[in-house]
């Protein structure tokens, strides 16, 4: 019989073998950091682009509710993204900047941003959160679709107002479909 510890060594020895010369591709952070005329002023990148051999950075500015001392501060953001885009030269456009001025950046409107990024490539998403809602109103095959594609695991557990036979596991993850003549009406989470 083998011993635990030599067993769990050879293992061990196996993956690092097994993970050797498969290289993931690095991952570098774009960090933007602007003037704002209050703390109650956050910026969030929301978009990356590559246009020109230069990398668009997106951002939206936005003002926390509630009220905040008119003091200058910084907002800061970052993200990351492919290695090989970082050393591109950076453009920053910001949306939703009530105040009048900028320094190393360039205030928008969001049909200015739509109109320069016509030709760009985006590299860049944030992911978006999937709820209950995001299914309402589809089809079976696209909610199943649209919940494999976010790797997310969901199940029917009514047609037409007949429940199906489930099993009982609570699961905080999966999403679980109520049909009715062919599209998802309700959805609950276990």
């Amino acid at each position: 019989m083998v011993h635990p510890k030599i067993l769990l060594c050879y293992l061990s020895i196996g993956l690092s073998l097994l993970s050797f010369g498969s290289k993931a591709p690095s991952s570098t952070p774009v960090a933007v950091t602007i003037d704002v005329p209050s703390p109650a002023w956050t910026i969030k990148i929301s978009r990356i682009y590559t246009k020109a051999n230069k990398l668009i950075v997106v951002c939206k500015a936005q003002k926390k509710e509630g009220l905040a001392a008119a003091v200058m501060s910084k907002a800061k953001t970052s993200v990351n993204i492919l290695g090989k885009f970082q050393k591109l030269p950076r453009e920053i456009y910001v949306t939703g900047q009530t105040w009048n001025y900028s320094k190393g950046y360039k205030a928008v409107t969001d049909e200015e941003l739509e109109k320069f990024l016509i030709t760009a490539s985006e590299i860049y998403a944030p992911s978006k959160q999937l709820n209950e809602k995001s299914f309402i109103g589809l089809t079976l095959k696209e909610a199943q679709a649209l919940a494999k594609v976010n790797k997310l695991p969901s199940r029917v557990i009514e047609i037409d107002g007949q429940p199906l036979i489930t099993s009982e596991d609570y699961r905080p993850e999966r999403f679980n479909f109520a049909i009715k003549n062919g599209k998802i009406i309700r959805v609950n989470k276990g």
